[in-house]
């Protein structure tokens, strides 16, 4: 029977030492046994927890984030590469017209949104790549009710008007629900400062036909060009949407300043994400008669959590424009 000082004295130097060794061997057998099984467990268990929490679309799986650098067919483009008046027309490179057109000709979309028109150099492009694809049409919006809107189109080709709506004076609560859903692509290109088209994106987001396509124009102006390091808006957004990335060809990536994003399935499974990008430092302000059309299609289009995320973004930067007046950058859209 062993008491109190026995065990205190215990010592395995009253064991065969055979025994010792084969214990301790048989020990360390199991131990690294254990910790493989373990190590196994544990990798299964965090492969099937990101892969139903949709963390493989962001992480070293890459399964949802490829980015291709297709060479895009230009034939449909050269139709019109002469004829159109870049100096006065568009504001795109080269590649830039030539990515739009090709990614139109390779998608074939049959309803196509267009947010920011400007002189309608884009309106251009994309009715020229769908003149020939049966029942396709354009609807432009831009914010600006100006008469110049969209003139390239009215001027220099009135054969697209047929496929072209064009909506002027508001933002793009005021038409989406006339122009209704099942968009199968949309092309966003307006203020580059945030929240710009952070916004415009989260507008026809819910009209959006399942892997509908999305392009932003200027996603590397805050690293290209020395006058616009604070226009993040389309890099944000283009880099925040869960879907297929598509790149022009050509040399670099973060330089490349125009991109498309074929959405992966239920978006909707995103949206609070996508709010959250809404949290950064805006530089301009919305009008007052905008941020009470942005409330009200938020809540009829999400949540309450993505509308509480939108006020709480609105509020945070209202308040700090407050302490630092002078931190706005952009003004043509503020009161």
């Amino acid at each position: 029977m062993l008491n109190e000082n026995t065990f205190i004295n215990w010592n395995y130097s009253n064991l065969p030492r055979n025994n010792f060794v084969q214990k301790n061997n048989n020990t360390n057998v199991f131990n690294k046994t254990s910790k493989f099984i373990i190590i196994i467990f544990s990798f299964c268990a965090i492969i099937l927890f990101v892969y139903n929490n949709d963390i493989y679309k962001i992480s070293f799986f890459q399964s949802k984030e490829k980015i291709y650098f297709d060479k895009f067919d230009v034939y449909k483009y050269n139709e019109i590469k002469d004829k159109l008046n870049i100096s006065i027309c568009s504001e795109m490179w080269g590649n830039q017209r030539e990515f739009l057109n090709g990614i139109i000709r390779k998608f074939k979309p049959r309803k196509i949104l267009e947010i920011g028109v400007r002189h309608g150099g884009s309106s251009i492009v994309i009715l020229n790549a769908i003149d020939d694809l049966k029942n396709s049409h354009l609807y432009s919006i831009d914010l600006s009710p100006e008469e110049d809107i969209g003139e390239c189109v009215i001027k220099y080709f009135p054969k697209f008007m047929k496929k072209w709506s064009l909506f002027k004076g508001n933002i793009a609560t005021e038409y989406i629900e006339n122009i209704g859903g099942k968009i199968d692509l949309v092309f966003i290109d307006t203020a580059h400062f945030e929240p710009g088209e952070i916004l415009d994106f989260l507008i026809v987001l819910p009209f959006l036909k399942e892997e509908a396509i999305v392009i932003f124009h200027d996603i590397a102006n805050q690293i290209t060009r020395s006058t616009s390091r604070n226009e993040w808006a389309p890099y944000i957004i283009f880099n925040g949407i869960r879907g297929e990335k598509y790149l022009p060809s050509g040399k670099g990536i973060l330089t490349q300043d125009i991109g498309a994003v074929r959405l992966d399935r239920n978006q909707n499974k995103f949206y609070h994400d996508y709010f959250r990008l809404l949290g950064g430092q805006w530089q301009y302000f919305p009008k007052e008669e905008h941020i009470i059309q942005l409330r009200k299609h938020f809540k009829n289009y999400y949540d309450d959590k993505c509308l509480i995320m939108f006020e709480e973004a609105l509020s945070f930067n209202r308040n700090f424009v407050k302490q630092n007046p002078k931190i706005i950058i952009y003004k043509y859209n503020s009161d």
